[in-house]
């Protein structure tokens, strides 16, 4: 297959994953990788920053928890507005929009005068990353569903799941250089060349005749679609409260690891790398194994061993960083793990708003995640009681709408679909 000319990239349009050499494949994958990679981005390499930029602010560090739940609340609104939208006006539009947005937002964070200033940047970066991975995910069940999407997004993943690894190892050293602001110029910098490879390599995946009305009418009758589906409600549900433990770690461990344990900026990148690595090899162990398992039945594992990690947390509380690391690096291992089964089972059914059930899913992950964060400020980051029983409990949840609403036993095999 010849590859098309840049200047030809942005009049054509394809629909399967057939249309597209290997060469060109491979561009994608990168490019929707190091999209989807726009979200860790705006959050993992400032954690290690946290103390400072408490101090360079005059704020209490509850404020500059604050900032995370900025970006949480920018996530959640960016894809409940940027997916949908790319249901109606294409994919290539609003990813552009998307990575170009993150881009400059993170460089005005970097000029920052005030800390109102600063939480409003990092609430626009969180809006335009959450843009960039909703709509790369509809691109890929714009062109493969079943097991080829979930080999698709296994091969995404193995470049994306870097990122929490290399991010706050970036963040760590140039905050331990003296230059926490230098963090937003460099991931900056970095989303604003991507937008430029973007333009030139990514071709439109949602031809005009499968796209819904750009109406609020139009709109609405996406969304009412997925509703009706029982099986997306209750992993829309599951992946809420999965991603709500995720980020009930990523606000915890800043201050549990660096004020609780005595670690500095880099030794907690490193330990962050660490659980990083876990949730890597997670996301292919789990792409392999539901090759031979039924996808559904992996999720309920993974949910039943989040529920033993609070409980864990919870009766060792006290007993050191070593024991800590060795559950958070579980946590992370099954998040990796389930985080290419979800949207393949969610998404299977729903291929012509695959950008408004991809929103939806994204949405309902991050305002969970911002509504559960209000109990942070009442926790103790001491010790790891506190962060076990929220772990556990939000874990419970999960099995919870798993087991009652999807049913696993009612959910078709997928391994041979698509």
């Amino acid at each position: 297959m010849s590859e098309p000319k840049p200047n030809r990239i942005r009049g054509r349009v394809i629909d399967s994953g057939d249309q597209l050499s290997k060469k060109l494949l491979f561009s994608f994958i990168v490019i929707l990788a190091l999209s989807m990679s726009l979200v860790p981005y705006s959050i993992d390499p400032f954690l290690p920053a946290f103390p400072d930029i408490s101090t360079y602010f005059g704020v209490p560090n509850g404020t500059v928890q604050a900032s995370l739940t900025g970006v949480t609340v920018g996530l959640a609104l960016g894809q409940l507005i940027i997916g949908p939208l790319s249901d109606a006006f294409g994919r290539r539009p609003l990813i552009l929009l998307a990575t170009v947005g993150f881009g400059l937002s993170a460089v005005m964070a970097f000029f920052a005068p005030n800390f109102e200033t600063f939480l409003g940047l990092r609430f626009a970066m969180g809006f335009f990353a959450a843009g960039a991975d909703v709509v790369s995910r509809a691109i890929v069940r714009d062109l493969y569903r079943g097991q080829r999407m979930q080999s698709v997004l296994a091969k995404i993943f193995l470049i994306q799941s870097l990122s929490p690894i290399i991010g706050p190892i970036v963040g760590a050293q140039v905050t331990q250089a003296g230059n926490w602001q230098a963090i937003f110029l460099i991931f900056g910098l970095g989303g604003i060349v991507l937008s430029l490879f973007s333009s030139r390599l990514l071709i439109e995946t949602l031809p005009v005749s499968r796209r819904r009305s750009s109406t609020p009418l139009g709109l609405a009758r996406g969304y009412l679609a997925v509703l009706r589906d029982r099986v997306y409600i209750g992993l829309l549900i599951y992946g809420a409260f999965q991603i709500s433990a995720l980020f009930a770690y990523l606000n915890n461990v800043p201050f549990l690891f660096q004020n609780g344990f005595g670690l500095s900026p880099s030794e907690f990148g490193f330990w962050i790398a660490a659980n990083s690595l876990a949730s890597y090899i997670g996301v292919q162990v789990g792409a392999y194994a539901a090759r031979h398992i039924k996808g559904q039945w992996l999720l309920a594992l993974y949910s039943s061993i989040g529920v033993c990690i609070g409980a864990g947390l919870f009766l060792t509380a006290g007993s050191g960083l070593v024991v800590a690391e060795a559950f958070f690096m579980l946590q992370l291992f099954i998040f990796g793990a389930g985080i290419t089964t979800i949207p393949t089972i969610a998404l299977y059914n729903h291929g012509s708003e695959a950008g408004t059930a991809a929103s939806l899913l994204g949405v309902v992950n991050f305002a969970t995640a911002s509504l559960v964060s209000i109990v942070y400020g009442f926790m103790n980051t001491q010790d790891t009681r506190d962060i076990g029983i929220l772990i556990g409990l939000l874990f419970v949840v999960s099995l919870a709408s798993l087991m009652l609403i999807t049913r696993p036993w009612k959910v078709p095999d997928l391994r041979t679909g698509g």
